[in-house]
């Protein structure tokens, strides 16, 4: 059975999330790695089951109507030790494919031979064909490798019998279905095919292994192995959250709820659920401004004149305003004190001599001013009380 391959990106690479509402699904539901024109994709292959020629299949998405080109190389670090794939150098073999627009997956031109146990690079640099110029803002996005055996080596195909399997595979085009993503339900005589192809190539059947925290149960499908996964949570075996999700555990997993306006992605930390931030927010979700500033998502400084490092997120009033200043952005002296303590001024906040200073045994005043022609000190007075 062909599985895809992911593995870690390079520079110029990130995974993505596509929403297939109320479009056609075309991909595995682990995640695109969204490639930028001229940027590379490494997929590390090492869970080859048999040793013969497989087909290279590239799943992808454009995101353009123009066409772009992989440049393919295949290689191993380790020699060869089986007998099929044993006369075969561990040089590097290339490949130059174009990925028209239209498509949603491109057959590479040759068969390469796997074998067990041994790691495998499959590195891929992709571009826009036909020009000579990187576009730092042209992407494509890329699902899936895919390794589709090339079944005529198998031992149950050799032989008269073996001509009748074969033209069975070819005329209901059983393994034609593998190379869309998602694949379509196999007709009756394809299962009875791939079931066989499938124990030849693993020398039996093979356990379910349904992951106990992330599955409903023990049991999953027949064809394929796919057992039945809890909320947010993917894998053949149910074994890790799916994109834009975390918090692997008995419940599944839960979502990232990234913020849309805050937030780099809507993909976060597997395990804390962290979202990626914009410069400027913060927060799990990154859904609010950091410290010092307010009015998500258009976060700006909060306006304290100086008094006051916080501001309400939502309305930018000044909190905690100190140097006995008060108002919204801390503009004026708090009752008792006069002066203008606005930044640049030169000024700040002084108590109020009426006659003594508040919070002292002597003071009568509840406010007081600074007369603009005197410059004198004009006292209110609390009742009771009065002035010169």
């Amino acid at each position: 059975r062909a599985k895809p391959c992911r593995c870690p990106a390079q520079l110029d690479v990130e995974e993505v999330v596509r929403d297939s509402a109320g479009r056609m699904v075309t991909w595995t539901g682990s995640g695109f790695a969204r490639v930028r024109d001229g940027a590379g994709l490494t997929f590390r292959v090492d869970n080859v089951p048999y040793p013969m020629d497989y087909e290279l299949l590239l799943r992808y998405e454009p995101e353009s109507a123009e066409d772009w080109e992989a440049v393919v190389s295949v290689s191993s670090r380790v020699l060869p030790t089986s007998s099929r794939c044993g006369n075969l150098l561990p040089s590097e073999q290339m490949y130059r494919e174009t990925l028209p627009p239209s498509q949603r997956y491109v057959l590479l031109s040759r068969p390469f031979c796997f074998e067990p146990s041994t790691p495998y690079e499959v590195t891929m640099r992709l571009q826009r064909a036909g020009v000579t110029q990187r576009h730092p803002g042209a992407f494509i996005l890329i699902d899936s490798l895919v390794l589709l055996p090339r079944v005529s080596e198998l031992p149950g195909f050799h032989g008269a019998e073996a001509a009748v399997r074969q033209e069975e595979l070819e005329r209901y085009q059983c393994l034609e279905v593998f190379r869309m993503a998602p694949p379509h339900p196999l007709a009756q005589a394809c299962a009875r095919l791939v079931c066989s192809v499938s124990a030849l190539m693993h020398g039996g059947a093979l356990p379910c292994q349904c992951d106990p925290q992330g599955s409903r149960s023990s049991e999953c499908q027949v064809q394929g192995g796919q057992c039945e996964c809890k909320p947010h949570v993917i894998g053949r075996r149910c074994d890790h959250c799916a994109p834009g999700s975390y918090g692997f555990g008995p419940l599944g997993c839960s979502p990232c709820t990234c913020s849309p306006e805050g937030s780099v992605s809507q993909l976060c930390d597997k395990v804390s659920g962290q979202c990626r931030c914009q410069p400027g927010t913060v927060g799990r979700q990154c859904d609010q401004c950091q410290p010092g500033h307010w009015g998500f998502p258009a976060c700006r400084p909060c306006q304290c004149n100086g008094h006051a490092e916080e501001c309400d997120p939502r309305t930018g009033t000044c909190l905690h305003c100190r140097d006995h200043t008060d108002g919204r952005h801390c503009e004026r002296c708090q009752d008792g004190y006069y002066g203008n303590p606005v930044l640049g001024s030169g000024q700040q906040c002084r108590p109020c001599p009426c006659p003594g200073y508040p919070g002292t045994r002597h003071y009568h005043g509840s406010a007081c001013h600074a007369d603009d022609e005197t410059h004198h000190i004009v006292c209110l007075c609390a009742p009771g009380y009065a002035g010169e």
